[in-house]
């Protein structure tokens, strides 16, 4: 490929990462507001009579996102993370829990000197303000981390995460579960829109990245085969193509994880879009290799 090809195949994919990343940041940004208009569930929300204890030791069987909430007083919760990480909260400035103990995420009304909030007697250091903005359905929020705040005997207990009814009734069997409504807040639960627009830019970044890929391995093919009839084996020909194509690819995902990672830094969300970026790297080489390797074929061995 000449020099301008060259470009012209990093900019269509430097065109499908950059959709990739703006899809990631959408999805995100739906994430933490469905989050802040449900009270912080951000899974299957069910009421458990258990002991902090008991989750903890069974975190296995829970999924990645899984968290446990004890009611402290009005407006004030304990929680404690059973599995992963709580990565869907809302917030404005600041960062979510790191697991911790003595870490505090607040409202912007709430009695914060110094850094920290006082809850129970004891001190927490405040390292995020609750809410996609400051005037939010959280403004009177604290959630602080905390785990002796939990009753060494069973208690009610909100648990929230990924299928956590079905979790917490195969390794308690037996014990009762209250599943919470998950149509408390239509506004914000009830979204037709969201899931349409992120499945129709997922279809269209695939759609670029296998034209791109099928573009360069043409471009590529034409090359070869003059390079073929001077002697150059096809296999030889495949790898310098690939090898080529290969370092676009690396170099268009890595700019595209840098501007995640400054979008990130930004909106305060967790994007997560490094899988998919590198996937879609993945299928322009893919389809490159495969579209030279069939055009190839042709050629006389």
């Amino acid at each position: 490929m000449t020099i301008r090809q060259l470009a012209a195949t990093g900019a269509l994919l430097l065109l499908a990462l950059s959709l990739t990343v703006l899809i990631g940041t959408f999805d995100a940004q739906r994430r933490v507001v469905a989050a802040e208009g449900n009270d912080l569930r951000t899974g299957q929300s069910v009421w458990v009579t258990a002991t902090l204890d008991d989750l903890v030791d069974a975190r296995s069987v829970f999924e990645p996102g899984t968290k446990v909430f004890v009611e402290l007083d009005d407006h004030v919760r304990a929680v404690a993370i059973v599995a992963g990480a709580w990565l869907d909260v809302p917030l404005h400035s600041g960062h979510a829990l790191t697991g911790a103990p003595g870490e505090a995420l607040v409202g912007a009304d709430a009695a914060v000197r110094r850094g920290a909030i006082a809850v129970g007697g004891e001190t927490y250091d405040v390292v995020g303000r609750l809410g996609v903005r400051a005037e939010s359905l959280l403004s009177d929020e604290v959630v602080v981390a905390d785990p002796s705040l939990f009753s060494a005997s069973p208690q009610r207990l909100l648990l929230d995460g990924p299928d956590s009814a079905r979790h917490y009734r195969a390794q308690f069997p037996g014990r009762g579960v209250e599943v919470v409504d998950d149509g408390t807040n239509r506004r914000t639960n009830v979204d037709t829109v969201s899931p349409v627009v992120i499945t129709l830019g997922a279809l269209v970044t695939v759609l670029i990245t296998v034209i791109a890929g099928v573009q360069a391995g043409r471009r590529e093919l034409r090359t070869a085969a003059v390079r073929f009839t001077t002697g150059v084996p096809r296999l030889t020909s495949l790898g310098v193509a690939a090898v080529r194509v290969g370092a676009i690819c690396v170099a268009a995902c890595t700019v595209a994880l840098a501007c995640a990672a400054v979008a990130e830094r930004v909106t305060l969300l967790e994007i997560g879009v490094t899988a998919a970026v590198v996937t879609a790297g993945s299928v322009v080489l893919a389809a490159t290799v495969a579209t030279f390797w069939h055009g190839s074929r042709r050629w006389n061995c």
